[in-house]
């Protein structure tokens, strides 16, 4: 089939020319002006496409609500307790007077129950009430020696009446801050007797010297050996722990008195 050749017209062939030298004509500075400008558009009309896309009156969770309505509880709670207790601790430290017989802490409650039971001890004692009494010797210093004392006090535990009597040795040896020193606790392991005093004792032996320490510790143990058996040897504790090594005297070894030779 022999092939059909299109010719163009005069006025296509003037319209085409004219097209091509109309684009040929654009500068180049305004095509690239151009697609600066479609750029800068692509991001802004995204961004409206995101911003219509937001629901602002969507309702938040009822499960996230109550979260945060238990979460601003807890915090108020919590700063309310502690803000009440330190304020009420200031004022009892720097502006209030805390009664005698009131009862905070627990040094509050041994002191109590010591200053109790003295009273208790003298006041039957004093009255003779038939009440089981024992004779203790009391080995405390004077005058940088050892002097004897006898005291009377109520029969009970042997515990007990060894705190009686460390108790009375401190006050009659004047050692300092008698009334801060506390006996914490008293047990025996066959012929051993601990003390478990509190840190004060380690800075009354300090301030009283080398040899007032010395004998005072000798007093401890010659009291204990004598008035109650089978003990022969004391060890300290201090603050329910084994004492530094160190000091005036040393705490850290078993105290004993030397064996009588015949």
């Amino acid at each position: 089939m022999p092939s059909v050749r299109r010719t163009r017209t005069s006025s296509e062939t003037a319209s085409s020319l004219a097209e091509r030298e109309q684009r040929v004509r654009v500068p180049t500075h305004r095509r690239r002006q151009a697609r600066q400008e479609a750029i800068r558009r692509q991001p802004a009309r995204q961004r409206v496409n995101y911003e219509d896309n937001y629901d602002d009156n969507k309702p938040t969770p009822l499960l996230f609500k109550i979260l945060m309505l238990v979460g601003l509880i807890l915090l108020f709670f919590v700063a309310g307790y502690i803000g009440a207790s330190w304020v009420v601790e200031f004022f009892n430290r720097k502006l209030l007077l805390k009664p005698e017989d009131r009862i905070e802490k627990q040094e509050d409650l041994s002191s109590f129950q010591n200053a109790e039971h003295e009273r208790v001890t003298q006041n039957a004692v004093k009255a003779g009430e038939g009440v089981p009494q024992i004779t203790i010797n009391i080995y405390h210093v004077e005058d940088d020696a050892l002097s004897e004392t006898q005291k009377k006090f109520i029969s009970r535990t042997q515990e007990d009446n060894i705190r009686d009597a460390v108790t009375e040795l401190l006050s009659l040896s004047t050692v300092p801050n008698t009334d801060k020193i506390k006996l914490l606790h008293v047990f025996r392991n066959g012929d051993t007797a601990f003390l478990d005093m509190s840190g004060q004792f380690v800075s009354a032996l300090d301030s009283m010297g080398q040899r007032k320490s010395q004998l005072l510790l000798t007093g401890i143990v010659r009291t204990l050996q004598e008035n109650f058996s089978p003990i022969e040897q004391v060890r300290f504790l201090i603050d329910s722990k084994p004492p530094k090594s160190g000091g005036t005297v040393e705490l850290g070894r078993a105290w004993k008195m030397p064996k009588k030779t015949s």
